[in-house]
């Protein structure tokens, strides 16, 4: 059933049901077994610290970061079709909230988190207003001049440290371990929130805006209100994973905490572990990182394999490596289907 079908379904228009179909019941029992990899996966994060010693965990603390922010941009880029390059915008707002929070008042780290959190959403709510007035290349284009426009105010003012930027006081100072389970509890969060609102009524009617915004307008679907709501909570949920990337580094300075290498990140991530699925980004996110440190001695030759990686990617697995799996898993199934009926 399509994002347009389901919307209108929604609507109170009976379409032939599909529940119950062996198709159906592979997706369902496909998506149970991603539910117990989900179990495993928390169960693996809570002794991590106990498995993984100071070095590795501090690498899997960058590594939850790059999944929740390529989780979080999945939301708006990949189900509301909103191709933003500017989301460093929120990594960077994130970052910065929090840590001046803590430098100029006696805020606690929660408080400092909360409070990036709700800046950069209201930041991306202030944006979209005429930011999803644009379409295609326009919006994108209009995300990297917020971007570079935000940038260059923190590089001229004096309050957040201008081109110095600024540095994490001691309250904000995190141990390892600490730093570890914010940002797992961060990715966490982050899986858990786009789940549940893809599979909501609004998940519906945000793939069918991206569909076909005219023919969901048709079906009583504001498809401004929709893609507000989308970039609103994508930006919270970005500024907070900024945040914890703030606790990591400890300073942040206007052109790496802005940088467009943020987003560019989060989209390859997105493409290579497969576009609007909510295991895509965390699978994605895993192989880039990895990818990187393994280039990390030749800067040049990283962008190079990026692109001709992706380029792979959309040539020839469009659907990402989640995708890929998803086929095999449906090939198998429908084998073993076949098998059991002689």
């Amino acid at each position: 059933m399509s994002a347009i079908e389901e919307a209108r379904h929604d609507e109170g228009v009976t379409l032939s049901p599909t529940a119950g179909s062996p198709g159906g019941n592979r997706r369902l029992a496909f998506r149970g077994g991603g539910v117990v990899a989900f179990l495993v996966l928390l169960a693996a994060i809570a002794d991590g610290p106990h498995l993984l010693g100071t070095a590795n965990e501090t690498l899997w603390t960058t590594i939850f970061t790059l999944m929740a922010l390529a989780q979080a941009w999945n939301l708006l880029g990949g189900y509301g079709g909103q191709f933003s390059i500017g989301h460093g915008l929120f990594v960077g707002l994130g970052g910065y909230t929090s840590t001046i929070l803590l430098l100029h008042t006696g805020l606690p780290v929660a408080g400092a988190i909360a409070g990036a959190v709700l800046v950069s959403g209201i930041i991306g709510a202030v944006s979209a207003v005429p930011l999803l007035r644009l379409r295609g290349v326009y919006y994108s284009v209009g995300t990297i001049g917020l971007l570079l426009a935000v940038q260059a105010w923190f590089t001229n003012w004096s309050y957040a440290g201008q081109t110095t930027g600024v540095v994490m006081p001691a309250s904000g100072t995190l141990g390892f371990n600490a730093q570890y389970y914010m940002a797992a509890g961060v990715v966490v969060l982050t899986t858990v929130v786009v789940w549940g609102l893809v599979r909501s009524r609004f998940g519906r009617r945000l793939m069918a805006v991206r569909d076909d915004e005219e023919a969901a307008a048709e079906l009583g679907v504001d498809g401004f209100k929709v893609k507000l709501l989308a970039m609103t909570v994508s930006a919270m949920l970005v500024g907070l994973a900024g945040s914890m990337n703030a606790f990591q580094q400890l300073t942040l300075e206007p052109y790496s905490a802005f940088s467009i290498s943020w987003a560019i990140n989060m989209i390859l991530a997105c493409v290579i572990g497969g576009l609007a699925t909510v295991p895509g980004p965390l699978i994605g996110a895993a192989l880039m990182f990895e990818l990187q440190q393994r280039l990390q001695g030749s800067s040049d030759l990283a962008p190079l394999v990026e692109g001709v990686i992706l380029l792979i990617v959309i040539r020839f697995v469009p659907g990402g490596i989640w995708g890929l799996v998803c086929r095999w898993w449906a090939k198998l199934t429908d084998l073993v289907a076949r098998n059991a009926e002689r």
